[in-house]
């Protein structure tokens, strides 16, 4: 039998979650760039607009990776506040 330390597994999950943060902010900021415009004033701008399926397609790829975002910060958070539970 092999014994982990609760603290080992919340190290690595913390380093897991904090990867995904990263990769996740690397693909909204490559939407931020290629329309110069932060998520929400791009949102007005698709929703103003005659439709464009490539902005909406856009959009709502860039809308997702916004709700993972917040997903993962709070996972972040619950980790650093050591809230984890071992099955």
């Amino acid at each position: 039998m092999i014994k982990v330390e609760r603290e080992h597994i919340s190290m690595l999950m913390l380093a897991e979650a904090y990867s995904e943060k990263h990769k996740t902010e690397e693909k909204i900021l490559f939407f931020k760039k290629k329309y110069n415009k932060e998520f929400n004033n791009f949102e007005k701008q698709v929703y103003s607009e005659k439709e464009n399926f490539t902005k909406y397609d856009d959009y709502m790829e860039w809308k997702a990776y916004e709700n993972y975002l917040q997903e993962i910060n709070k996972r972040i958070k619950e980790l650093q506040n050591g809230n984890i539970q071992v099955a």
